[in-house]
């Protein structure tokens, strides 16, 4: 590959800096279970600052570091059941601020007790839903008028301890968690429909190519929840305030598809 061949500016930019900074490394740190530690690095060696920026990362387009789940966000529902301002949700569930949940139990009640950390209660794993399946949980996730809506329905839930739940959940088809389309479609647009994204890739543990992938649209990103290419990726657990309310897509179908050129 000759930089000169390289016309997009912006890819040239990308190009150099990775060839320069990573390509032929190693990372040499301790990995963590969703590669954060990994992503920080790699943030560090192609000079883009750790934030909470919406925004594409650098000169147009978003970075990301390959793997075979690669997130696209982590987007705090609009509502919880256990919101504070829950005015969306004592609608559809005809609820009103009588009806409290603290998020503790909210945890409690939709998530699962993990054996290995002590019985710790996580919303995450098994017992988060998928779209168009219902779970053991009675949980599902579907998508109505653009909305990302995840329902609990009580008598699809298999577990025994339902029957502790409060009378306002022993009920069908309560919404405890929706994304407003209004939410999502700045979101994804601003950071994903500029000029695209790139993703580093390494063989053997060491980084050597690199790839840019077309830009997409918040439309394009329903379409995928609701052909599974993108699934809902909850990690929310007792004892940590953020919500993980992650949404990731397939290395090898959603990503991969996109890709349009790699040096």
């Amino acid at each position: 590959m000759r930089y000169r061949e390289i016309l997009n500016q912006s890819v040239l930019a990308i190009v150099v800096l990775f060839f320069t900074k990573v390509k032929g490394r190693e990372f040499s740190g301790k990995p963590d279970k969703h590669c954060g530690k990994e992503g920080h690095w790699l943030e560090d060696r192609m000079g883009i600052k750790h934030n909470s920026n919406n925004g594409p990362d650098i000169y147009g387009y978003e970075m990301k570091k390959y793997s075979p789940k690669i997130t696209v966000g982590d987007y705090s529902a609009s509502e919880y059941a256990f919101s504070t301002i829950r005015e969306l949700i004592n609608r559809l569930n005809n609820w009103n601020y009588n009806i409290k949940i603290t998020r503790t139990q909210f945890i409690k009640y939709f998530g699962s007790p993990n054996p290995k950390k002590n019985g710790r209660y996580s919303w995450s794993g098994k017992c988060v839903p998928k779209y168009g399946e219902w779970n053991k949980n009675g949980q599902t996730l579907i998508v109505e008028n653009d909305d990302i809506k995840i329902y609990y329905s009580y008598s699809r839930d298999t577990r025994d301890e339902k029957v502790k739940f409060p009378i306002f959940l022993k009920k069908d088809n309560l919404v405890i968690a929706i994304w407003k389309s209004e939410k999502m479609k700045e979101h994804i647009n601003k950071k994903f429909n500029n000029k695209g994204f790139f993703m580093c890739k390494k063989t053997n543990n060491i980084y050597d190519k690199i790839c840019f992938g077309r830009p997409f649209d918040f439309d394009y990103f329903i379409k995928c929840i609701k052909n599974k290419k993108i699934i809902f990726d909850s990690g929310m657990y007792e004892g940590n305030t953020r919500n993980y309310s992650q949404f990731r897509g397939s290395g090898s179908c959603f990503w991969e598809e996109l890709v349009i050129e790699e040096y």
